[in-house]
């Protein structure tokens, strides 16, 4: 029971999905597979590192200067991995082009940061793993049906069965929003359901994971 609360919890509190926080790379890195999967593993990377070393460094940090630290990490680290990228990757750094570096304003990437510092170092790498692994899935989620159904292709190899029933709007910009809205609308009929009351209040205000939103689902 308590293990099925708590991947009720993870999936239901999404940050793409529910508070639709990253949205922009959500759009724009999901035309592909291999775009998705590395975006996804982009941003678990940058969430972890610059989760850790926010949390190791967060008594040191001036509560004035919090938010301009941070920014500075989490834009380092997002470099750094940029250029790893492009250097051992480049195929699918061509495919994401500036979508990597708009991880460095994430709003997933800075809140993630914030709470970790909040927290400590543990929690700081429990909740980076958590959002980046739901982040990269529904990454490829979006990803799959956009390319499987808008190119007749999975991961770059054509698919012959597809080749005359291509929907090629879904490659781009509104095929993009049509699918990530389905996929949203999906996962929050199936897990975003709340106890009536304040977890309610909170849900459609869109702030999954408050206090009584947390207090709510306990109950």
């Amino acid at each position: 029971m308590s293990e099925n609360k708590n991947l009720r919890s993870v999936i239901a509190e999404n940050p793409l999905l529910i508070l639709f926080l990253g949205a922009c790379p959500a759009m724009g890195a999901t035309t592909n597979v291999l775009g998705a999967l590395g975006m996804g593993a982009a941003l678990l990377a940058v969430l972890l590192l610059s989760g850790v070393v926010i949390a190791a460094l967060r008594k040191a940090i001036p509560e004035r200067a919090k938010i301009p630290a941070y920014l500075i990490i989490i834009a380092g680290f997002v470099s750094i991995v940029q250029m790893l990228m492009n250097a051992f990757l480049p195929e699918i750094y061509q495919m994401l082009g500036i979508y990597i570096a708009v991880a460095a304003v994430d709003l997933v990437v800075f809140a993630n940061a914030e709470d970790g510092a909040d927290a400590g170092v543990g929690a700081a790498v429990k909740g980076a793993v958590k959002t980046g692994v739901c982040f990269l899935v529904v990454l490829v989620v979006v990803a799959f049906f956009r390319e499987v159904l808008g190119s007749g292709s999975f991961a770059g190899k054509d698919i012959a069965a597809l080749a005359n029933y291509r929907i090629p709007a879904l490659t781009k910009a509104p095929g993009g929003f049509i699918v990530y809205s389905f996929v949203a609308a999906v996962v929050g009929n199936l897990f975003g359901k709340k106890a009536e009351g304040k977890g309610a209040a909170c849900a459609a205000a869109g702030i999954g994971c408050c206090d009584c939103c947390n207090k709510e689902v306990d109950e």
